[in-house]
């Protein structure tokens, strides 16, 4: 604008030294021209500031544009920033949710192991007790067994010891009895055989001193064979009361091994 105002002026100040040096004939034809020229300078100086003006409009728009897009690209590298740092911070705090819940499942976890752990000692403890207990109640079953046995054995070996010793007893006066009774009827023969004039060395004397004596043996011997038989019968007794007892013994105890199989295995 400013270099379009001298160039004007210049036109016209041309044009009107021409028309003074030309006359002034020529004054009318002169002044048209010099206003067609000062019109045409004016009109070339609003197109140039016109031009100008469009060029500063069109330059400050670029500028506003170029602000305007450098602003928005700022704006949109800062939300792009921001929501980058907003997503890093939401990774980082799911992250450590995650971790916190990985850990949190893992202390659940082993928590879980380790009462699993307590509950089976305990369990196996109580297995074990429950084991020893019953195992301590056959063992005290057996013995009260053992013990009522041994008792009745010794009860049933007194019996028989005083059976056996009664039974020496009447042996014994028995056969007093039988060789007193024999020392009689042989002393009674003597006489009776004296004093028909017999003695005992004659053959008769002799044969029925003899047959006495046999008698008496024969009946000694039958005493002590019965003696046997009953003292037989008396141990035969006593060992028939060992082997039931030992038979009742094992018994027990395989029903016990097999109770204690079935309840714990």
């Amino acid at each position: 604008m400013t270099t379009a105002l001298p160039l004007a002026n210049s036109v016209i100040g041309t044009v009107r030294s021409a028309s003074a040096g030309t006359g002034t004939s020529q004054s009318g034809s002169a002044a048209q021209q010099a206003a067609a020229q000062q019109a045409a300078a004016e009109l070339e100086y609003k197109r140039q500031q016109d031009a100008a003006a469009a060029a500063a409009a069109q330059a400050a728009l670029e500028q506003k544009y170029r602000e305007e897009a450098a602003a928005a690209e700022r704006n949109a590298q800062a939300t792009a920033t921001a929501r980058q740092q907003q997503a890093q911070l939401e990774a980082e705090a799911e992250a450590r949710a995650w971790a916190r819940e990985d850990e949190l499942r893992r202390q659940d976890q082993e928590l879980r192991r380790q009462q699993d752990e307590a509950a089976a000692a305990a369990a196996q403890a109580a297995r074990a007790r429950e084991m020893d207990d019953y195992r301590s109640g056959q063992e005290q079953t057996l013995a009260q067994l053992r013990a009522s046995q041994s008792e009745a054995v010794r009860t049933q070996e007194t019996d028989s010891q005083t059976q056996l010793a009664q039974l020496t007893a009447a042996a014994d006066a028995a056969e007093q009895r039988r060789l007193a009774a024999l020392r009689q009827a042989v002393g009674k023969t003597r006489a009776s055989l004296g004093a028909r004039g017999v003695t005992g060395q004659d053959g008769s004397g002799e044969a029925i001193l003899l047959g006495l004596t046999n008698a008496s043996d024969a009946e000694g011997k039958d005493a002590q064979a019965a003696s046997q038989l009953k003292r037989a019968a008396i141990q035969q007794s006593l060992d028939e009361v060992k082997r039931r007892n030992l038979l009742e013994l094992s018994q027990l105890a395989d029903r016990q091994r097999l109770d204690y199989l079935s309840k714990f295995f």
